[in-house]
């Protein structure tokens, strides 16, 4: 009997080819040097990415996780230079300082940023898987407010304790938001369902840079300590860094599950041209802070609709209905209905108000089947539809 070839790969890599011949391993052809030699590559890659980089993440991992990068290296080194303001203001090298009056002084700091954890949590926690992308930019931006606070206290050490407890309160909400949209991205980066190993993997990237930040900052306090100018510039150098690689960072992101502005560009593409753009031009057209949408109510009572429906055109379905009141456009769902459903109602809304209607059933069906093939994922969405339900006795 005439032996096989067996040719094995790790990571979709060659790395043994033998032959088989029965049970018997009767020659081993091909043994590459790097299965058998130590290599610094293949520890970075094991150390520092996720199991199967990169087949078992999204295609734009590298470019965030690059730009990712860069961000926390000039926020680190910011933070250090805000760290010392905060210290000289608190009253360490005065001897008048005590240490009873730091330490109720960070109390009363500790206290407003937990407040307003709680309070953002509360009115904005709901946007934060659907509006990723803005809340990681602002977090950035709030956290560059909070060291700026910081670098300002030495000059006006008399208002230390509210200087303080703003800056912390900015640095708690930095916190929710920056946590909670870490989280959504690395949810859509993990392919393979590995969302721990990629959230594993990015916390030690970030902590790899806030130990070569940590060595550069010994070297750099020393240098510029007491020298008011030159810690500005610098500040406003690390800050400038900082906002770019943030804006890149979630440019480069290119989801494939729709939020409200995602969804209506790309049905407002498809109505006027019967195609669906590209998950990665949706991401690239998708504004940051303006709302294509405005604010219509998705997820209302059926009440609220059925009480003001006099006058207003409404479209009913099986699983919704859809009020296109002006200026106060709703949606209210029946109980039981999908995440498709909630789709097709967005779907409905927006062909209503678009310039070209036509027969909205034919257009759902083919656009539901366009989105499909060209890799959207509508099993879920992110249009922040409200709990209401109705159903009929």
């Amino acid at each position: 009997m005439t032996g096989r070839s067996i040719i094995e790969s790790y990571s979709r890599k060659p790395r043994l080819k033998y032959i088989l011949d029965g049970k018997d391993v009767t020659k081993c052809v091909d043994v590459p040097s790097s299965s058998s030699s130590f290599s610094f590559h293949q520890l970075f890659i094991s150390a520092f990415l996720p199991q199967g980089f990169p087949h078992s993440v999204t295609d734009d991992y590298l470019e965030y996780q690059m730009y990712d990068t860069l961000q926390a290296l000039a926020s680190s080194l910011t933070g250090a230079l805000a760290t010392e303001a905060v210290l000289t203001s608190a009253g360490v090298g005065n001897k008048d300082a005590t240490a009873l009056a730091a330490t109720i002084t960070w109390l009363l700091k500790d206290g407003c940023g937990m407040i307003g954890r709680i309070i953002f949590s509360y009115a904005k926690g709901t946007e934060l898987d659907a509006e990723s992308k803005k809340w990681r930019l602002v977090a950035d931006l709030l956290n560059d407010i909070a060291f700026f606070i910081d670098l300002l206290s030495p000059l006006f050490s008399f208002l230390f304790l509210p200087l303080a407890c703003l800056s912390s309160l900015l640095r708690c909400i930095v916190g929710v938001a920056g946590g909670a949209t870490r989280t959504s991205i690395v949810q859509h980066q993990a392919r393979r369902g590995n969302l721990a190993d990629v959230a594993a993997k990015d916390g030690s990237q970030e902590t790899l840079v806030n130990v070569f930040a940590l060595l550069l900052s010994l070297v750099l306090l020393p240098t510029v300590s007491g020298k008011r100018t030159v810690i500005w510039c610098l500040f406003g150098l690390f800050t400038a860094v900082h906002l770019f690689a943030n804006y890149r960072a979630v440019r480069s992101l290119r989801f494939d599950v729709f939020n409200r502005n995602r969804a209506a560009i790309v049905m407002r593409h498809y109505l006027s041209t019967g195609s669906i753009l590209p998950i990665s031009l949706a991401n690239e057209r998708e504004p940051l802070v303006k709302k294509l949408m405005g604010s219509p109510r998705f997820g209302c009572s059926r009440h609220d609709i059925d009480k003001s429906s006099r006058g207003t055109r409404v479209i009913e379905k099986d699983q919704f209905v859809v009020s296109l009141e002006e200026k106060k456009e709703s949606i209210a769902m029946r109980s039981g209905s999908t995440p498709i459903d909630q789709l097709h109602a967005v779907f409905d809304l927006v062909a209503a108000k678009f310039k070209n209607q036509g027969k909205t059933k034919d257009q759902w069906e083919d656009f539901l089947s366009k989105v499909r093939s060209q890799g959207y994922n509508v099993d879920v969405n992110y249009l922040c539809f409200d709990e209401w339900e109705w159903e009929e006795n």
